[in-house]
């Protein structure tokens, strides 16, 4: 290729097209992306949820917290034992910060990219309602309540009467709901498509369908980028490889990180009548109707490494959980499954920013869930350090260091 950049951004998804974006608005940076789309990237397992609460809390997945809860409270029923105590899959204060600021820069993000490149992303403002059908649910929902006192403003609480009144095809089994009123949604694959095109409208050079097989060092330091195309020489190599990006990162610095493919299952309905007013959460799945009338249900949260086949067991169980919460969706036909996979971390943080001992290289990966929602403050910060400014956050809990993780075992979702 011989062609020389500033920075080239080694992964196409949600982080590395935001990356490719924010540090393309003041164009005068000569700014690369190259992606190839492998199976299972994870924006294919994703539902676009801008849920920085439910995340945050662990909602958003709802199968990931109740897994291991359900399996000790039907051994306690059997052995006529005391239910275990309920606790909520908390994330620390600072990730609340990443995720809820990333959040609120959504509107503007919308409108900015409709205004100033004509594409949309279909934001939508629908919040995120735990559906709740026992006093399990809501012992549950009170522990995640009490967690967060300062975000009280942004939770509404639901009665049985309430929650059929905005939701009409509720199931009548349900007592009320958790209702986080900040989180949103929006169309992932526009969302990406939308920062990769006014990338592109501001200069910086696409390499799609272009495979990385390997990284340029001259001493301590990235000068390029290796791909089945030819090298791509730069001065700033950023590692947004998703489930991928241990290989990147071995390959430029000689040692791995530990982000780590997790699997998620996904069924699509037909296009439907709108049947929901906002996304839903439940202890069995989380549902949310798209703009064009599609019923998405997801997700399952599964170490199997690489592999995206679909499994009947586990869809069977995101169809079952669907329509206990929703039963109109008994009658629905599944237009099609898939899986995507999410890159995981030990500690489900985030891995961003340069690491010891290597300069030209920069971390932009490992955001598990919420890649979408952690886009576009993912990329505010990586323009930040690209250019030696002060960020906008604390940088530092999301540092690599190995001490991070001493001590941390892969969470485990079978």
């Amino acid at each position: 290729m011989n062609k020389n950049y500033d920075v080239v951004i080694t992964g196409g998804g949600a982080v590395g097209a935001a990356c490719a974006y924010f540090l393309s608005r003041e164009k005068d940076l000569k700014v690369a992306l190259v992606d190839f789309k492998k199976p299972g990237n994870a924006s294919r397992a994703s539902a676009g949820g801008l849920w920085a609460i439910g995340e945050s809390v662990g909602l958003g997945c709802g199968v990931i917290f109740f897994k291991t809860l359900s399996k000790q409270m039907n051994e306690a029923k059997e052995n006529g034992g005391e239910l275990p105590p309920l606790r909520p899959h908390q994330l620390p204060d600072f990730f609340f910060d990443f995720a809820l600021t990333s959040n609120n820069m959504f509107p503007s993000l919308h409108e900015e990219l409709r205004e100033k490149h004509n594409i949309d992303f279909k934001f939508e403002e629908t919040g995120l309602k735990f559906v709740m059908y026992d006093e399990h649910d809501r012992a549950y929902a009170d522990q995640i309540a009490s967690g967060i006192p300062h975000l009280s403003d942004q939770v509404k609480w639901l009665n049985a009467d309430e929650l059929r009144e905005e939701e009409p095809y509720v199931t009548p089994e349900a007592i009320g709901a958790m209702n986080f009123t900040c989180d949103h949604q929006v169309s992932p694959f526009l969302l990406i498509d939308s920062y990769t095109e006014a990338a592109r409208q501001n200069g910086v050079d696409l390499y799609l369908n272009t495979m990385v097989t390997g990284v340029e060092t001259q001493g301590n330091r990235v000068v390029g980028v290796r791909t089945d195309k030819g090298t791509i020489s730069c001065n700033t190599m950023i590692n947004a490889g998703g489930a991928w990006a241990s290989q990147l990162c071995e390959w430029a610095t000689g040692h791995t990180i530990p982000v780590y493919p997790v699997k998620g299952q996904i069924v699509l309905s037909e296009k439907l009548p709108k049947i929901m007013r906002g996304c839903i959460s439940t202890s069995d799945c989380y549902i949310a109707q798209k703009d064009n009338g599609e019923v998405l249900i997801g997700s399952t949260t599964e170490e199997k490494g690489y592999d995206t086949t679909n499994t009947l067991p586990e869809l069977k169980g995101l169809a079952q959980g669907a329509s206990k919460c929703l039963p109109i969706l008994k009658e629905m036909n599944i237009k099609r499954t898939w899986a995507g996979l999410r890159p995981g971390t030990r500690d489900e943080i985030p891995i961003l920013g340069p690491m010891d001992g290597i300069e030209g290289y920069i971390n932009a990966c490992g955001h598990f869930r919420t890649g979408i929602l952690c886009s576009a403050i993912t990329g505010t910060l990586i323009n930040e350090i690209v250019r030696g400014k002060e960020t906008t956050l604390d940088l530092k809990p999301f540092l690599y260091d190995p001490k991070r993780f001493e001590d941390l075992e892969p969470p485990f979702y079978g």
